[in-house]
């Protein structure tokens, strides 16, 4: 049912965001108000509706050369969804002004319409805004799901063990395994990451967005443990919820990969052995209460000099693990905000710790911006995986 609801508002906020995109177009143009307004909403609809329909058609194929076909479109299409929406944000503020000139006009002189130069200068921009934006939005929905950025990170730990000297950790988060990120990619992220040979990958979450992929991603990487000397490490994330998080979790636990689900696991010996520790996700409301019941459930039976290796898909857990001075933690979950313009990230995200590392009092903090994305349309915020070197 609620997917239902969700499909709905997005159609009817298409076709109002169409409907008054058009309505700008034709005021700044002095041209029909009507046709502008149907034109508008057709267009936002057809937007809408192109792109659920070849979405959920992309559920029911796997390869070959239909997802061939239709994934180029589904990408130009969201890209197109983002810049509607942006094209009808810019003609609003360039229509607040028109308006205000109108008024300052007929103050003046008792007449409402404003000299030539600037009536021009609306219509011009009637045509530059839609065509700029539609442009940027489909670049950067193709270049946001081809861009891949492998960040090589050093990482000097407060209190390392020397056992700890060197050690490579590779992470993938935020794969989405789907419509939009097929197997080729991850592929792809996979072999980016062996190219640095790390000790070990982590997985912080949502590895997979559609379960006709799962035995193949499964498969995949069962046979890649072998590239990594201390073999893969997984941890669910809220996308495993959306499909069937039990079933991923079993087929997963059939791989050789190491799993965890608030529990911990040792990695390394010595005078101060270092475990990893891995957290389930969660829905709950107090999520701070929430997040220190399940760490006290994760760590419960560590030695009390164990140096433990936090991972999270929420970088919710930050703050908690800051407060328990956990020296490293891994997560995910933002995508980095995806859309990112002059410092500021466009999108709703968690703060603060929403992209990159954080460092507090000699403790560090790295939230992905995510291997892979749901929604294809990236700008400066490219996909990335991510290898860390202990100094």
């Amino acid at each position: 049912m609620r997917i239902y609801i969700l499909i709905g508002i997005l159609v009817l906020g298409m076709a109002l965001f169409g409907t008054m995109t058009g309505y700008w177009v034709t005021l700044f143009r002095n041209s029909s108000k009507r046709k502008g307004l149907i034109y508008g909403g057709v267009l936002g609809l057809a937007l809408a509706v192109g792109t659920i329909v070849l979405q959920r058609l992309m559920y029911s194929i796997h390869g070959g050369m239909m997802m061939d076909l239709v994934r180029p479109v589904l990408i130009g299409l969201n890209g197109l969804v983002v810049a509607l929406f942006s094209t009808f944000a810019v003609l609003t503020i360039f229509g607040v002004f028109y308006g205000l000139m109108r008024l300052g006009a007929r103050s003046d002189s008792g007449d409402s319409h404003i000299d030539e130069s600037r009536r021009n200068f609306f219509k011009r921009t009637a045509v530059v805004v839609p065509a700029v934006v539609g442009v940027t939005g489909s670049v950067a929905a193709f270049q946001g799901n081809g861009e891949l950025q492998l960040r090589k990170i050093q990482l000097a730990l407060k209190d390392r063990p020397e056992v700890l000297k060197g050690y490579k950790i590779g992470q993938l988060s935020d794969v989405h395994i789907g419509p939009f990120i097929g197997m080729d990619k991850l592929k792809e992220m996979v072999d980016a990451i062996a190219s640095e040979h790390p000790n070990r990958l982590v997985i912080t979450g949502d590895l997979i967005d559609d379960l006709g992929y799962l035995d193949e991603v499964a498969d995949y990487l069962d046979s890649r443990v072998q590239d990594f000397p201390d073999g893969i490490d997984y941890i669910l994330g809220n996308h495993e919820y959306r499909v069937d998080v039990e079933r991923v979790w079993k087929r997963l636990h059939q791989t050789k990969m190491h799993m965890y689900r608030n529990s911990h696991q040792q990695i390394l010996g010595g005078p101060r052995p270092v475990y990893l520790v891995g957290m389930d996700y969660h829905f709950k409301d107090d999520v701070q209460e929430e997040n220190v019941r399940l760490l006290d459930k994760a760590m419960k039976g560590m030695p009390d000099n164990a140096y433990p290796i936090l991972l999270a898909h929420h970088p919710n857990y930050i703050p908690e693990a800051f407060r328990r001075h956990i020296p490293l933690t891994l997560s995910g979950h933002t995508h980095g905000g995806q859309i990112n313009l002059w410092g500021m990230n466009l999108v709703p995200v968690y703060k603060p710790y929403w992209k990159g590392l954080y460092e507090e009092q000699g403790l560090f903090a790295y939230v992905s911006r995510g291997s892979g994305h749901w929604f294809p349309v990236r700008l400066n915020c490219a996909r990335e995986v991510t290898v860390f070197t202990v100094l």
